[in-house]
């Protein structure tokens, strides 16, 4: 991609807008964890429940919405291929969506095996998460670890053009800067 920081989303918009995307996918593990349990099944890991339907949420819209979530939607940011061309691949929305829950599982799994107390736990599972926003922050391209192994940038979606065609013909017959229209011989 050619130089592409004037049109590279800035980091506070794209915390806020993570921000509104992880409230909404809580949102909706939640109702899945009600019809779950109204159906009698009981949930016994409500943190693997959730971050699968971040996951879902996540890749679901990637794909959909061709590249935004609606927190990307509502501060007019978009997730694009870093790789030649605008639209994300299947590939690139499930691997983008799914790689920071996998990476927070794993590690919240490998610290809570080793019998380790609650809040180094805690530390562990947040350090990539404040990595990544090291990385958000410092890169020139603003990419994350997820945007890295993904390829894909996150960029500012251009404001809309106006119309800029006349709301009449772009010409008649009669126009003066046409010449008189030729009368035909009978």
């Amino acid at each position: 991609m050619a130089n592409a920081a004037p049109f590279i989303a800035h980091p506070a918009r794209r915390l806020v807008a993570g921000f509104v995307d992880l409230v909404l996918s809580l949102m909706a593990a939640g109702v899945v964890a009600w019809i779950a349990q109204s159906f009698g099944y009981e949930s016994a890991n409500e943190m693997r429940l959730a971050l699968a339907v971040y996951a879902l949420y996540h890749a679901a819209f990637y794909w959909l919405w061709g590249g935004q979530t609606p927190g990307l939607r509502i501060f007019d940011i978009r997730t694009v291929s870093a790789i030649g061309g605008i639209e994300l691949s299947l590939l690139q929305a499930l691997v983008r969506a799914g790689s920071r829950p996998l990476l927070l599982y794993l590690l919240g799994w490998v610290a809570n095996s080793t019998v380790l107390p609650f809040n180094v736990v805690g530390v562990i599972v947040v350090a990539p998460l404040l990595g990544e926003l090291g990385m958000m922050l410092t890169l020139p391209s603003r990419q994350t670890l997820s945007d890295l192994l993904s390829r894909t940038i996150v960029v500012n979606v251009p404001p809309p053009q106006p119309h800029r065609a006349p709301a009449g013909p772009m010409y008649s017959a009669t126009d003066a800067e046409f010449g008189v229209r030729p009368r035909q011989i009978k």
